[in-house]
């Protein structure tokens, strides 16, 4: 057996460590995915484009090339199969240990000894009159931000603030990524991504400008190494609302709108709910349509759905049990997350 088959089956051993015992994946996420997501970003920071896409497109490739040569040289099956295991053995190590072994070390609010907040009509009644004045002002006051500067202030943001939380600080090399496939990931109605093979965090080339600010601070937190979307949500939207910048702000409370209207819609009599939805000024309810337009007429119908049902299970598989509902998680994420920060400071 080659050596490089051996070293796979050890990495391969840790990653399933990983995923079984929880002090294991803590000591990957603490010890070992800072270092890995430093190295593998470094060598990235050389090209301007995703090199995620690239490896993945290498992948698809030799999964092609092996079963054609095996036939042309009427090599034996097993021979075959040897091969196509090593490959997936090498393709599951490289994103588990590149990043996907954070998935399964503790979670945020058990390490930190916050109990999540239940509901109660007379505080989430209270939250949505924060959100709304927080939305209302932000879209009167909002005009022009620079990406260089919002980009080098979510790196701030995230190493002096979120490290504290046990996540890995970000580096100066560290810079948004330009898609090869844009039209793809708009077809699926996909805003940013966060790459696994090499650390890349990238967005959608076809963002509203409004969009940019909390979609760059929400890959950028998967990059540090939060996981749950709810998570890289609630991270996204404190770095908009804490911001002096009106029009950052603003991008932060558009960002979190869908789900606000959701848990709404959910929780409140209809009246009720009716009667706060006008209390949204009228700038931010038309540019929550034209979002909702604009990326419903770049999707692409059958490869939305397909995504969709994929990236689904692939949440429940890495232990996101709610799936893709796990986004809408965000609303009681704010509020539970608020009160702990208040409780402290009385």
């Amino acid at each position: 057996m080659r050596k490089t088959t051996i070293a796979g089956l050890i990495l391969l051993a840790f990653c399933i460590a990983c995923r079984f015992c929880r002090p294991v994946a803590d000591f990957y996420a603490i010890n070992v995915y800072p270092l890995i997501s430093s190295v593998l970003s470094f060598v990235a920071s050389a090209l301007p484009v995703s090199l995620e896409e690239i490896a993945v497109l290498g992948f698809v490739i030799a999964f092609i090339i092996i079963p054609v040569r095996a036939i042309g040289k009427k090599k034996g099956f097993f021979r075959w199969l040897g091969k196509v295991a090593v490959l997936l053995m090498w393709l599951y190590v490289w994103f588990y240990m590149g990043w996907g072994n954070n998935y399964y070390r503790t979670g945020l609010y058990r390490r930190s000894g916050i109990e999540m907040v239940s509901y109660e009509q007379e505080e989430f009644n209270r939250f949505l009159a924060e959100f709304t004045d927080g939305l209302n002002n932000a879209a009167d006051a909002a005009g022009e931000y620079d990406r260089g500067e919002v980009e080098t202030e979510i790196k701030a943001f995230y190493s002096e603030r979120v490290s504290t939380c046990g996540y890995s600080r970000l580096h100066r090399w560290q810079h948004v990524k330009r898609p090869l496939l844009n039209p793809l990931f708009s077809a699926v109605g996909v805003k940013g991504f966060m790459g696994p093979f090499f650390c890349e965090s990238q967005v959608n080339l076809s963002l509203l400008d409004f969009e940019y600010p909390f979609t760059l601070a929400h890959e950028m937190g998967h990059l540090a190494g939060v996981t749950s979307e709810a998570e890289a949500n609630y991270w996204g939207f404190v770095f908009c609302r804490d911001c002096p910048n009106a029009a950052v702000r603003y991008s932060g409370y558009q960002a979190i709108l869908p789900y606000v209207l959701s848990n709404a819609w959910n929780l409140l009599p209809e009246d009720e709910f009716n009667t706060w939805k006008e209390t949204v000024c009228l700038k931010a309810r038309e540019d929550y349509s034209a979002s909702r337009q604009f990326w419903i007429g770049k999707r692409v119908g059958w490869i939305d759905r397909f995504q969709s049902r994929f990236y689904n299970l692939y949440l429940r598989s890495n232990g996101i049990s709610e799936g893709l509902k796990d986004y809408f998680g965000v609303v009681e994420m704010i509020m539970t997350m608020d009160a702990s920060r208040l409780s402290v400071q009385q």
